[in-house]
């Protein structure tokens, strides 16, 4: 699996807008071959910067959608609201660090208030 990090600041006050227009880039990547899931984050401190992930299944599958041009067709719907050009990053999951529960700690002197 691919993990795709798309992050964009948006002009302020368009955020539903905005919103609304990326229920459609979503509906076009749903479409994509390879395609495994989106998740949408907004900023608490900044609510115009937003960080969209999309899971592919392979990375030959995100590279198709870019080299057939599908990506910025795909995009083109939140071009209106965007105040900076999308910072996309491809990222391989690591899943033996992913959290599966508390693990085991052998160094408690961090939760130590007087250190």
């Amino acid at each position: 699996m691919i993990v795709e990090r798309v992050g964009t600041t948006i002009l302020a006050g368009r955020e539903k807008e905005f919103e609304a227009a990326l229920c459609e880039v979503r509906q076009r990547l749903f479409m994509s071959k390879g395609f495994r899931g989106f998740t949408v984050a907004q900023s608490l401190e900044n609510p115009s910067v937003y960080v969209v992930e999309v899971q592919w299944e392979t990375l030959d599958e995100r590279v198709e959608l870019e080299n057939t041009g599908r990506f910025e067709r795909c995009w083109a719907p939140v071009d209106l609201f965007l105040s900076a050009a999308l910072r996309v990053d491809l990222f391989t999951p690591r899943p033996t660090l992913d959290a599966q529960g508390p693990g085991v700690v052998t160094d408690l002197s961090w939760m130590n208030d007087n250190a």
